[in-house]
């Protein structure tokens, strides 16, 4: 190789690495919307570019009059809309319970916190031609309708989009009394955060196309309290028209925390008015305007004692008559559902993580947390003192029940067992027999229903082992978090990653995880059928050629959650 020819090569990488550097960095472009243009940036993602815009608002700020109303539609701006800055998160208090600990930090605002947060954030792969009809997956936040943010790291879309060419969406929504607080009248009619999402959804589907998105193909994608959401909206007639497929993570709209009665909805509002020093029985309109004036992060501050009890989330969607006309488990017991195809599943150890902050006194970050049979006594009354929500107790032989239930009787006295059988009765009660339930209900009407158990205990963890795989677990892996090397996850998870991405993506793309667009189909994870329950147990074994199947989501338990604790707790 001569030297000029050496030159030109040395030159043509520099200019390579420096124009990649300047990419990953961010370079700006533009969109125009149907309120106005909006400038985002593009990056590079292991090669490949994705347009970002971040903080696009989709309604007018909720200030002032505003709070506790549904939103309002937005003006259009003049000129171009910064849109390379992550936008505020709703109001919310950070999770200080274990300090700087890792493994609670990663869920904290990182973000300016205010109730001017009504924005949402676009990530849409550039390809060549760009922004052409993508199938779009929109995300939905949990954090038990008291906190979250949809510009969390762990919610990065960049690899959920570059990965998969595929558009993702994702809003910030009011939550906790700002998002659900209700009197009843039209000055508070409640469900202002589901108004919220009805309202990005509804900017989707007028304004996705201008970022390559197919607004007949969207997705929505939501864990825990934002699954919940998300099977209430495919209850609500509001729900129409605004999505065609639907992946449950680890909730469902039936869950005994997801919504409440407009009666117990006032009554908890009323309680939080005076705890606020507002006169609960003056007159609605006087009360709200006494709440109006309140400092917004009171609001956070005050709500947690309104309620008491496991899983007992103080402000949670109401059955207003409007957006819900009855209860979920009546819709779906009497078919009234959006038709869609379903993904839906539950992590193997969802309870753990509530028994550290509910009863710390018993479990712990920093010890095996073993439990007496004694203390198991203790905590099971404790844990299960309210059915199904606050503030209806159980009766004494509900709770023996349950203990019954959840007793190895060949090992009745094993501490570990012990241990193990508090959380899968908490976990069982709160989140994977909703989970099952909601799969049978639909799976009934003859509909595609794909179920999986994430069972893969995250090499990274800063969890004690005790607590397993925890509720939440599985979102690092759908958002491709092991492809980041700061993560330092090991090889095999950045494939499992890219393995779940592939198959939820795929489901995005054509209603069916085992092929994409164009594909040949494989069968690796068959339909779920109410009278089979076969489900993908997701873990390393995908990778190689390990049992992949299971069949019954714990039968025995959920139904006893669903016909015996039910039928005893009636005869209160």
């Amino acid at each position: 190789m001569d030297v000029d020819t050496y030159l030109v090569l040395v030159y043509w990488h520099v200019a390579m690495v420096t124009l990649q550097s300047l990419f990953a960095q961010g370079h700006k472009t533009l969109v125009m919307t149907d309120k106005g243009q909006v400038q985002g940036k593009t990056y590079y993602v292991h090669g490949k570019k994705v347009d970002v815009f971040y903080g696009i608002p989709y309604a007018k700020p909720p200030l002032g009059d505003l709070r506790f109303l549904h939103p309002e539609q937005l003006d259009p701006w003049p000129g171009v809309l910064d849109a390379t800055k992550k936008p505020n998160c709703c109001i919310q208090l950070p999770d200080t319970v274990f300090g700087n600990f890792s493994g609670s930090s990663v869920w904290n605002p990182n973000t300016k916190v205010s109730e001017d947060c009504l924005y949402l954030s676009v990530w849409t792969p550039r390809t060549h031609p760009p922004y052409t009809n993508k199938a779009v997956i929109v995300w939905v936040y949990g954090g038990a309708f008291m906190t979250g943010s949809s510009v969390l790291d762990i919610y990065d879309g960049k690899y959920l989009a570059t990965e998969n060419d595929i558009v993702v969406v994702s809003m910030q929504f009011r939550f906790g009394a700002l998002g659900y607080f209700v009197l009843g009248s039209p000055h508070s009619p409640g469900n202002a955060g589901m108004m919220d999402l009805r309202m990005a959804l509804e900017w989707i589907q007028r304004n996705i196309h201008y970022f390559g998105g197919n607004p007949h193909n969207i997705t929505l994608v939501g864990e825990s309290s934002g699954a919940v959401s998300i099977g209430l909206f495919m209850l609500s007639s509001l729900g129409r028209g605004l999505f065609h497929r639907a992946i449950l993570q680890s909730g469902a709209p039936q869950a005994p925390w997801g919504t409440y009665t407009l009666q117990e909805g006032r009554r908890r509002s009323l309680v939080l008015a005076e705890l606020l020093g507002c006169d609960p029985k003056a007159s609605d309109r006087i009360i709200l305007q006494c709440l109006r004036k309140v400092p917004a992060m009171r609001f956070p501050e005050e709500e947690i004692r309104v309620v008491e009890g496991v899983a007992q989330f103080p402000f949670i969607p109401v059955i207003d008559g409007t957006f819900l006309i009855r209860t979920p488990s009546q819709y779906l017991r009497e078919g009234h559902f959006k038709k869609i195809p379903l993904l839906l599943g539950s992590n193997a150890n969802e309870g753990s993580w509530l028994l550290v902050y509910a009863e710390p006194a018993y479990f712990n970050i920093n010890t095996p947390s073993l439990v007496s049979k004694e203390s198991y006594n203790i905590v099971m009354d404790k844990l299960f003192r309210y059915y199904p929500q606050y503030p209806n107790e159980l009766n004494h032989l509900g709770k023996e029940a349950i203990k019954f239930q959840y007793t190895d009787w060949l090992d009745p006295y094993n501490q570990s067992r012990l241990r193990t059988n508090v959380e899968q009765a908490v976990g069982d009660y709160h989140f994977t027999c909703g989970v099952a339930d909601m799969a049978k209900t639909v799976s009934e009407h003859g509909l595609d229903v794909y179920f999986y158990r994430f069972s893969h205990r995250m090499s990274t963890h800063s969890w004690p082992e005790w607590m397993g795989v925890l509720h939440g677990d599985e979102i690092f892996f759908v958002f491709g978090q092991p492809l980041n090397k700061e993560m330092n996850f090991t090889g095999d998870e950045k494939k499992l990653s890219k393995k779940i991405m592939k198959m939820w993506t795929n489901f995005a793309k054509t209603g069916n995880p085992n092929r994409g667009p164009g594909e040949m189909e494989i069968q690796e994870w068959p339909k779920f059928r109410h009278n089979e329950q076969l489900f993908l147990d997701i873990n390393l074994d995908l990778l190689g050629n390990g049992n992949k199947w299971g069949k019954g989501v714990r039968p025995e338990h959920c139904a006893f959650w669903e016909h015996y604790v039910s039928n005893i707790a009636q005869m209160s």
